[in-house]
């Protein structure tokens, strides 16, 4: 479908270029001193391991932002901005990436990181995500793309979308850009026997595995010995593996985005992990977990819940079951399975937070509730 772009492209590309420069220039002065799962082939749902204590330090920030008296941020983190919608009489908080757009054009640009793991199977097989280093920096996960909403990144062509009555009006030159990554060292990971292997899916394809307990406490090692700010946005980087959980029992996880307290601070690290997998290695028939569709689900969810605590009031979607009746504001989990492609590369719709706020009509691009139109009305209400 065609939809006409809100600026020329001429107009936006030199600014763009500009902000691309200032992130190369951004990186180099940084100190460095939820997941997509899949059962039986069909069932995809998010692993997000929120600490308690990220979780109070996420809800202080809420409040905190929506004080009238406190404007400056007093937890270390990406940018970011806190509001609350109500519904049925009751108040949901909520933060997110950027800056709010409701008030104003502003460019938010969040230094990146771009972390290869590597992963060494007991039996020898080695699944290696520096090989797809190239291929991520050149999708439009980073390079600008025509979108509905603009020329410019996927993550903030979804933020611009669900807020199109605010960028269409008021704040046409809002942004929230991801900063070209620094590319920093491959963490390798040689897994024990009893906690990574090989799965092999119903289509034939071998997968490698690994257990994302295990995984999840190497990331968050590796991010301590390198010292990563927590004003950066981390993303490890596999390929062609799948995660697994509850002693290889739950199948399989693609990726996740999470939140953990930075030790002796007030600081909050949001990250993310996905898996680049090759064409041919999808887990069902729609593309799921092929090329950039894992890490653009994780990314548009790490950009409308940044700290993982934002709550809404529950929803259910019949063709996602895997997630019962839910109330997190994830915006991937209802689409697992439903997606677009920009060349080579594939990405997957997004709900829009008009659709989890039961907002009527839409804040949407076109009056939508999610990027494609997948969704045209709110969200269904269920009771947990």
């Amino acid at each position: 479908m065609s939809t006409k772009m809100f600026w020329r492209r001429r107009t936006f590309f030199s600014p763009l270029i500009s902000l691309i420069m200032m992130s190369i220039a951004l990186l180099a002065s940084t100190s460095i001193a939820s997941a997509a799962t899949v059962g039986n082939d069909v069932s995809v749902i998010n692993w997000r391991p929120v600490s308690q204590i990220s979780q109070n330090f996420a809800r202080a920030a809420q409040t905190q932002a929506t004080t009238a008296n406190s404007k400056q941020q007093r937890i270390t983190s990406i940018p970011y901005w806190a509001s609350s919608f109500t519904y049925q009489g009751q108040a949901y908080p909520y933060t997110m990436v950027g800056t709010n757009p409701a008030k104003g054009s502003a460019i938010t640009l969040v230094p990146t990181l771009l972390i290869p793991v590597k992963i060494v199977l007991a039996n020898g097989a080695v699944y290696n995500g520096e090989n797809k280093v190239r291929d991520v920096l050149k999708s439009p996960l980073f390079l600008p793309t025509s979108f509905k909403s603009g020329y410019t990144q996927y993550g903030d062509a979804i933020q611009r979308a669900e807020f199109w009555k605010y960028v269409s009006t008021k704040s046409p030159f809002y942004h929230a850009f991801l900063s070209i990554p620094a590319i920093f060292p491959t963490l390798t990971l040689n897994v024990p026997a009893n906690l990574g292997g090989q799965i092999t899916r119903p289509s034939g394809t071998v997968f490698g595995s690994i257990d994302i307990t295990y995984l999840d406490g190497q990331l968050g090692a590796y991010m301590q010995k390198y010292h990563i700010s927590p004003r950066t946005f981390p993303i490890f980087l596999s390929a062609n593996v799948l995660a697994t959980d509850a002693n290889g029992t739950l199948c399989c996880i693609g990726g996740y985005h999470n939140a953990i307290p930075v030790a002796n601070s007030t600081a909050i690290q949001t990250y993310a992990y996905a898996t680049y997998n090759d064409p041919g290695f999808s887990i069902v028939n729609k593309k799921v977990f092929t090329t950039t569709d894992a890490l653009s689900h994780e990314i548009s969810e790490w950009y409308n819940d940044p700290f993982g605590t934002n709550a809404v009031p529950n929803w259910s979607v019949a063709s996602e079951p895997q997630y019962g009746c839910n109330n997190a504001l994830e915006v991937g989990d209802p689409l697992v399975g439903v997606g677009f492609d920009v060349g080579t590369y594939h990405l997957q719709d997004e709900a829009f937070f008009s659709w989890f706020s039961h907002q009527v009509p839409s804040l949407g691009i076109n009056g939508y509730y999610s990027y494609l139109g997948t969704f045209t009305t709110p969200a269904t209400v269920c009771t947990m």
